[in-house]
């Protein structure tokens, strides 16, 4: 029986000295090696750690462009068809909407899907039951269980995909009821940031220097500070941060340093957060937002160094690994732990709410209803429940107002 061939991984490629005078003709590298394919990393052997990830890009994108069998026979019995056809049927229906996610989010997707694969391959649509639900959130990953939220997300997944087969006729339910079972979702983290932990953040990264190169060291991590900024001062999410550009360009959220003059007659910009013909989910609403006047200035002094907001070596990346390093240099343990760049959206909405702004303005401005801001931030609100302490005082004064009449009354009977 033919060995199984292994799956894309990486080998080191060693350097390569001439026979005759020890010159060095090429240097070592890492190298992916798939069957009989080798494709180089462009990475040496202290950089092992960035051959993997561009190793499990390969592999992602090798993913994406398998073909898998779809399910053949409509009508076919519970016990007969394959979770794994249904997914891969699945897949094939929402080819568009998934090639269309970001390069990390399409990574995590697929690793999720890979994941369901790897634990339903061989089960069959009647062996889905609250025991192999939570058997997945055990046993998924060898490591350790998933996380409630991961594996909800997943199994939800995982549901859609199923059900799709079941509307487009591909399984014979007869009478059959699935079994699904789902972990408790997480109750949401809410935090903010003080102003002192924001400027701590924005200077930290801003003065951030690399003395490898040159006497003075050069800046390492501007595109953070300016994330910071942005991020509380907008109540943007972080990849239409990554993103933004001072140019318009298709797809790419982008500001307008220019859009208009208010009434004192001085300049304002807008922020458009999604880009022209961006699909934007129904839960992610990416309306477009004013510019604060502050913020506004440091742009204008932003958008002459180069037409990407956010921009690191040249490139447009995301910030999470150098926001965990960098929160996780300033705070103790245990408040690093409840923050994240999230976080920095939640900050926005307290300030601004703090300052009286309307519940209904501040909604509007991080695209959200103004029920989940009044739930979630209503309390830092000055007028929070003010028709409490409003009523408190009307009864206590008529009150007073009864005892005084009653006085009186009782001292014109004395005389």
């Amino acid at each position: 029986m033919p060995r199984a061939a292994k799956p894309p991984h990486l080998v080191w490629i060693k350097p390569k000295h001439d026979k005759v005078t020890g010159k060095l003709v090429s240097n070592g590298y890492w190298a992916i090696k798939h069957l009989s394919k080798l494709t180089s990393t462009r990475c040496g052997l202290e950089h092992r750690d960035e051959a993997e990830k561009k190793r499990l890009e390969y592999e992602v994108a090798l993913y994406s462009t398998e073909r898998r069998p779809i399910v053949g026979e409509p009508g076919t019995s519970v016990r007969e068809v394959q979770i794994t056809d249904l997914i891969s049927f699945y897949l094939e229906r929402n080819k568009e909407k998934v090639e269309a996610k970001r390069p990390d989010r399409l990574r995590d997707y697929l690793n999720s899907v890979e994941r369901l694969i790897k634990y339903w391959g061989g089960k069959v649509v009647y062996d889905i039951t609250e025991e192999s639900c939570k058997g997945y959130q055990n046993t998924a990953r060898p490591s350790k269980p998933l996380a409630n939220d991961t594996a909800k997300r997943e199994l939800e997944d995982l549901k859609a995909m199923v059900m799709l087969g079941i509307r487009k006729r591909l399984v014979a339910m007869d009478g059959h009821i699935i079994d699904w079972w789902f972990p408790t979702k997480s109750r949401p983290r809410y935090t903010h940031y003080s102003r002192d932990e924001v400027a701590q953040l924005v200077w930290t990264s801003y003065r951030r220097k690399n003395m490898a190169i040159g006497t003075e060291g050069h800046k390492t991590s501007v595109h953070l500070a300016r994330f910071i900024l942005v991020a509380a001062f907008t109540g943007t999410r972080a990849d239409r941060i990554e993103r933004a550009s001072f140019v318009d360009i298709p797809g790419r959220p982008w500001l307008d340093l220019h859009a208009g003059v208010d009434e004192f007659g001085e300049p304002y910009g807008v922020f458009y957060r999604a880009g022209d013909g961006e699909r934007v989910p129904d839960n992610k609403q990416a309306d477009a937002c004013r510019i604060p006047k502050s913020l506004r200035a440091h742009m204008v002094r932003w958008a002459k160094e180069g037409d990407d907001l956010i921009a690191h070596n040249r490139k447009v990346g995301s910030t999470k690994k150098s926001f965990y390093n960098l929160k996780t240099e300033i705070f103790v343990e245990k408040r690093a732990k409840k923050v994240n760049r999230h976080t920095l959206k939640h900050t926005c909405a307290t300030w601004y709410l703090r300052n009286g702004v309307s519940l209904r303005i501040v909604a509007n401005y991080l695209s959200t209803t103004e029920q989940i801001i009044e739930r979630v931030y209503g309390k830092h609100h000055p007028g929070w429940h003010a028709e409490i302490d409003a009523a408190m005082r009307s009864a206590r004064e008529d009150r007073n107002k009864i005892r005084k009449a009653a006085g009186a009354n009782a001292a014109k009977k004395a005389a």
